[in-house]
């Protein structure tokens, strides 16, 4: 070991030490101001020699670079020592936790430059621009291993538990598996990132849902915290694998969320621990919007270089600009539309591409399914058990895998809308007909729970935990309140009719391209399809805070919806009362609070008729587990059979 890398490892230790150490004096809670003073001072101290030695040691040696050298370290150090003594005499304190600012500044600018140091002790030699020399730095062994064993030893120290620990705990992985750093193996730690991502928003999506009313204001700090430093980490890896240039200066967004997302973590940590209460999303619904916002982009931004790098996206462009390229050519036969490279205009359809690609679908399964487990494991209920894992199945299959993986799946009856699966073409006809023939079908028989409650996405997304959470939400909106009880109302229905015209004007115009009638820079069947279904449905998901749950399936705009929920109503699907008075004596009414729906008329449809039927009901099952007395049930072609057989059976008697 020559003498520069014993000199690296000596400082190295030395940091990791006194970080260590004051983590560990300031956990112990009997940190005074003296020595809280000194630690201040020890570190600031740490900080200039290295800036100060640094310099001198990357400049050609001499009697006036030594001057400036020691002016560099004494003389910032001698005014922070003064400025200490002002602050200490000071008869009236000042009042604040200031060490949550003050801690994680010293660390990070010491962690800094301390990688500044001991790359010029190891001889290595620095780019010409910043935007290089930043993520050399950060992205090194030098700045991450440190950072990993004080993030570590924090936890300990600071005795985290809970969803705080694990939150933590993934935070500190993320950095250290991280593409930057193991280049060689970019793919692997980009999809490891994505998972610890991923199981991050899991968890803390899980926090959000058990904590409607109240939450403890260091579970909303650290979920706070944790969804910025995903959304910073998820945009740094958007830009280097968008760019395409190799360079060390595309890690340079990458590099300045791991300075922040650093500077975060340890401002939690010295925060200090604080149990009180607060508002959850109930009545603080602003907070609930910035979560699920915060959690499409960052799914959103995260997919995009899982689809580069497994060639889904066969490009690597030039930044924000290959948004056009995406555009033009990502959206099946000869791309959805084309803006002549214009970023703005491209931005629209290039959201509603990715939030279609296999890796956004993927991600977003994974999160929202979890969520669907979850709440599996709290049911007692064995058909919504096993109508919730059919859910789960179907957006993995029908939704992920069969249209992405399987050759030959557009020409199967399984179009869950048209465009879903390619433009409108002669031989495509008869599969896309054939799909709205099975859908109405299995509404006759079952309800609009064989499509809203199983094969559409929606099941998946609203099903779990946080989403049967957010029914409350439906008498809270003041949108969603105009649009309570069975029937739509006559605005929903104009909504309704322009869908469909919209839609069917979509179909007749792709089409009309397929037969050379007419020639379009895009398809518009394609284009319909990606507007509605990747790109509003996300708006109105992530709008529930403001517009109630089940957007998609309240507000008609989902044409699939209103055509399986029209033959429902037609159908044999019911909810059944057992006995309608006791309905009428149900103090609560609590099968009216826990509909998806929203539908608020149905005890009266109980009471007057025996039965609740609406081509609004997506048959979800929460009014009947929700139901204090086991009084009603699910009628459909299964109980129909049962009551014919039993007629036709000889009598035993």
């Amino acid at each position: 070991m020559d003498l520069g890398s014993a000199i690296s490892i000596a400082v190295i230790a030395s940091m990791i030490t006194i970080i260590v150490f004051t983590e560990y004096v300031v956990s112990s809670g009997k940190v005074t101001r003296v020595r809280k003073y000194a630690l201040y001072f020890i570190l600031f101290m740490m900080a200039t020699m290295f800036i100060g030695v640094g310099w001198y040691l990357s400049v050609p040696p001499g009697f006036l670079s030594a001057i400036i050298a020691i002016n560099i370290v004494m003389i910032p150090m001698i005014a922070f020592l003064v400025l200490l003594f002002f602050f200490y005499s000071m008869e009236s304190p000042l009042k604040g936790n200031f060490d949550r600012l003050i801690f994680p500044t010293f660390f990070l600018i010491n962690e800094f430059f301390m990688t500044y140091f001991v790359f010029i002790i190891l001889g290595m030699k620095f780019p010409s621009s910043f935007m290089e020399e930043i993520p050399q730095m950060v992205n090194s062994f030098v700045f991450v291993v440190p950072m990993e064993i004080e993030m570590v030893f924090s936890i300990v120290l600071f005795k985290m538990k809970g969803t705080t620990r694990y939150l933590l705990i993934a935070l500190a992985m993320m950095d250290f598996l991280s593409p930057a750093l193991f280049g060689q193996y970019d793919f692997l730690l980009t999809v490891t990132n994505a998972l610890i991502m991923v199981g991050g928003m899991i968890i803390l999506l899980e926090e959000v849902s058990s904590s409607k009313s109240k939450i403890i204001v260091d579970k909303r700090r650290i979920i706070d915290i944790s969804v910025v430093i995903y959304l910073l980490n998820s945009f740094g890896f958007f830009i280097e694998y968008s760019t395409g240039h190799n360079t060390e200066a595309d890690w340079f967004v990458y590099s300045i969320s791991v300075l922040v997302g650093m500077f975060l973590y340890f401002f939690f940590v010295f925060s200090g621990r604080n149990s009180r209460t607060l508002e959850s999303w109930v009545s603080r619904r602003w907070w609930l919007f910035f979560i699920l916002l915060s959690t499409f982009v960052t799914e959103l931004l995260m997919s995009i270089p899982l689809d580069i790098l497994s060639g889904i996206f066969p490009i690597r462009g030039s930044g924000i600009s290959s948004m056009a390229y995406l555009v033009t050519n990502a959206g099946g036969s000869g791309g959805v539309i084309h803006f002549s490279g214009n970023v703005i205009l491209s931005i629209v359809p290039f959201i509603a591409i990715v939030a279609n690609a296999p890796m956004f679908l993927l991600l977003m399964g994974l999160e929202m399914g979890a969520l669907v487990v979850f709440r599996m494991k709290k049911i007692k209920w064995l058909e919504k058990r096993v109508n919730l894992s059919f859910a789960l199945v179907a957006y993995f299959t029908y939704t992920l895998y069969g249209p992405n993986y399987i050759l030959g799946w557009s020409k199967l009856p399984l179009w869950a809308n048209v465009g879903a699966l390619g433009p409108v073409r002669t031989g495509l006809i008869i599969p896309l007909i054939m799909s709205y023939v099975i859908y109405a079908v299995l509404a006759l028989f079952f309800g609009r729970r064989s499509y809203c409650g199983t094969l559409c996405p929606s099941a998946v997304m609203y099903g779990g935990t946080l989403g049967q959470e957010m029914i409350s939400l439906n008498y809270k909106s003041r949108t969603s309140k105009k649009n309570i009880g069975s029937r739509y109302s006559s605005f929903i229905q104009k909504i309704i009719g322009g869908s469909w015209i919209f839609m069917l004007a979509s179909a007749i115009a792709s089409f009309a391209i397929s037969i050379k009638v007419i020639n379009l820079p895009f398809d518009p069947a394609i284009l319909y399809s990606y507007l509605i279904w990747n790109l509003l449905w996300y708006v109105f998901f992530i709008s529930i805070p403001f517009v109630g749950m089940s957007p998609c399936r309240r507000y008609g705009w989902c044409t699939t919806g209103t055509f399986v929920g029209f033959f429902s109503k037609l159908g044999f699907f019911k909810i059944k009362a057992v006995d309608p008075n006791v309905c009428f004596r149900c103090p609560t009414k609590d099968c009216v609070t826990a509909c998806e729906v929203g539908l608020g008329d149905l005890p009266a449809q109980f009471i007057k008729n025996g039965y609740f039927k609406s081509q609004k009901c997506v048959g979800s099952g929460s009014c009947i587990e929700a139901c204090p007395y086991d009084n009603i049930h699910f009628y459909d072609i299964r109980n129909v059979l049962k009551e014919r057989l039993a007629s036709k059976s000889p009598n035993t008697e």
